[in-house]
């Protein structure tokens, strides 16, 4: 469908990655245990369906992938706020990830608006073309 790496969405998705990385180091584990293996799991989710759900042929199969995205979004944020209450997390961090967050969640609520209007737009157009046909 089109090439991910040209989305400023997926860029965004993907500095998110790389900062909870750094963010959480090795040793901050201790106190959660699998909570930073699941917070980087649930960003490289974010960015990861964004490629995936490009490289489908359908705008429908796109938009699922955006919504999972955003579902991914919801869960690291949780996870980043639990990380933040246990101190695992310095508060300045986690206001500029959760600023990212939001920013991130904006672009992507957008990008399924854009898509869902595509796809209605393509099915009133398959309508026609059958009424002319």
């Amino acid at each position: 469908m089109q090439d991910f790496k040209k989305l400023r969405v997926w860029h965004l998705a993907r500095s998110l990655t790389l900062a909870v990385i750094d963010a959480l180091p090795e040793k901050s584990g201790r106190k959660v245990p699998g909570l930073r293996n699941q917070a980087i799991r649930a960003a490289t989710s974010v960015e990861s369906n964004i490629a995936e759900g490009c490289g489908r042929g359908e705008r429908t199969e796109f938009l699922h992938f955006v919504e999972i995205s955003l579902a991914s979004l919801n869960e690291l944020e949780e996870q980043l706020r639990l990380a933040s209450e246990s101190r695992m997390l310095d508060e300045p961090v986690h206001a500029r990830q959760q600023d990212t967050i939001d920013l991130l969640r904006r672009m992507l609520v957008s990008l399924m608006r854009a898509l869902q209007r595509q796809i209605a737009e393509d099915e009133m157009r398959r309508r026609d073309g059958r009424r002319t046909a």
